[in-house]
């Protein structure tokens, strides 16, 4: 099955802002692509919806999520200095000199996350990994009653860190997770058109980054015949990384198949049949409890939906420099296409 990835939408997808919670200008980008071939709409809880052939059997129901991790203002100093909350899981020690694009009062406010310089930290502060409550972020405010004119309390904020092309087609980013798996469920909708006479509903959900909640409700309100999850997993090829703990998932190597409790057998049996008859490279990756994705909540609402769940290798996972192959994005969105297609 031939296909071409249209780039801008997924440049436009990651530049967008969607922290957990807040997910309306990255759902936004994904319903107005998908306006041009499917019928679009969100839900209450924030989910964007794209879908063909209503009515049609089965149902067949793709996720990718669209939040990305982010921080929350929690309150603003006398001197104008930000304090931050998380918003998903980060590694303080990535933020520290980072650029921040706020969602102000009246558009972008952009800030950096300070810490005090390294010449005036005490020695057992240069030993101590830095803790988010110890940083700040400073939008150039000289007053809280400046700061308070741009934004205020509640505000939410990502990282500032537009899409970047490397070497080999290999590709940098900020929220590549898991926007890699909302750009793949609705290009792989958009390949599916005259393919397949099945109702396929492409899903960017929301707040997967704090609980996987967007997911279930999907799931609720469209109660699928089964469902598959896109998501991204750890490049095992990264220095330092331990392939006994984290399995074997390499750049340009193929996509990953998970295997465990809330992988239904038979759409993991399809999914890795289509991928040996597209010529789709693979490798499995096993969990023992969850994965860690939509999926363990798609998996269980109402009398359980068959899921099953397509991963794609990435490195530096929740960090500014996110980073994965196109090859590899291609081939996902090939097998859930090829997929759906067999069902």
């Amino acid at each position: 099955m031939s296909y071409a990835p249209d780039l801008e939408f997924l440049e436009r997808l990651l530049h967008a802002s969607g922290p957990s919670g807040f997910e309306e200008e990255a759902a936004e980008v994904f319903l107005e692509r998908a306006r041009s071939f499917a019928q679009v709409e969100r839900d209450r809880h924030g989910n964007a919806y794209a879908r063909i052939h209503p009515g049609g059997k089965p149902k067949v129901l793709l996720l990718g999520h669209l939040d990305e991790i982010g921080v929350i203002v929690s309150h603003v100093e006398e001197k104008g200095f930000l304090r931050l909350k998380p918003l998903g899981g980060w590694d303080p020690q990535v933020l520290v000199g980072q650029r921040l694009r706020f969602s102000g009062k009246r558009g972008p406010v952009f800030g950096v996350v300070g810490r005090k310089a390294i010449h005036v930290l005490k020695e057992e502060e240069r030993k101590k990994a830095v803790e988010l409550s110890e940083l700040f972020a400073d939008i150039g405010a000289g007053s809280k009653e400046e700061a308070l004119a741009h934004l205020e309390v509640g505000a939410v904020g990502v990282l500032d860190q537009p899409p970047k092309w490397l070497l080999g087609e290999r590709l940098v980013s900020k929220a590549l997770d898991n926007r890699l798996g909302a750009f793949v469920v609705l290009e792989a909708l958009r390949l599916l058109q005259g393919r397949t006479s099945a109702e396929v509903v492409a899903v960017g959900s929301v707040q997967e980054e704090i609980g996987a909640y967007g997911a279930r409700t999907a799931a609720f309100r469209e109660n699928p015949d089964l469902a598959v999850v896109v998501d991204v997993t750890h490049d095992s090829a990264t220095p330092g990384m331990d392939q006994a703990q984290v399995g074997e998932a390499e750049l340009g190597r193929g996509v990953v198949l998970d295997v465990g409790p809330f992988v239904d057998k038979q759409v993991f049996r399809g999914l890795k049949e289509a991928a040996e008859r597209e010529g789709i490279p693979y490798t499995l990756h096993a969990h023992g409890r969850w994965s860690g994705t939509d999926a363990d909540e798609v998996a269980k609402v109402r009398e359980g939906i068959p899921t099953g769940i397509v991963s794609i290798p990435l490195r530096y996972m929740h960090s500014p420099v996110e980073m994965v192959d196109l090859e590899d994005v291609k081939r996902a969105v090939r097998l859930l296409a090829a997929f759906v297609a067999g069902v």
